[in-house]
């Protein structure tokens, strides 16, 4: 088999890649754009991940919660 040819002798892929050079022109990108996208992909992007105070705070609600409680446990228990 000849490269680019079907075995029947008509244009196999060369023939599709023929129409569409012919029908899809090149285009000339902005180098605005084409700069911009550069920076953007070989950079690593400034993302600043916050952490949630929420579970922080429900730890020194929950430990405060226990530590009453142990104390009114403890003062109970003396008193009797």
């Amino acid at each position: 088999m000849e490269h680019g040819l079907e075995q029947n002798g008509r244009l196999g892929l060369w023939g599709l890649e023929q129409k569409l050079s012919n029908l899809l022109k090149p285009v000339t990108p902005d180098p605005e754009f084409v700069d911009s996208l550069k920076m953007k992909l070989t950079r690593a992007p400034a993302v600043l991940v916050e952490t949630s105070r929420r579970k922080m705070g429900l730890l020194v609600v929950s430990f405060g919660l226990f530590a009453g409680a142990f104390l009114v446990w403890l003062l109970r228990k003396r008193w009797q």
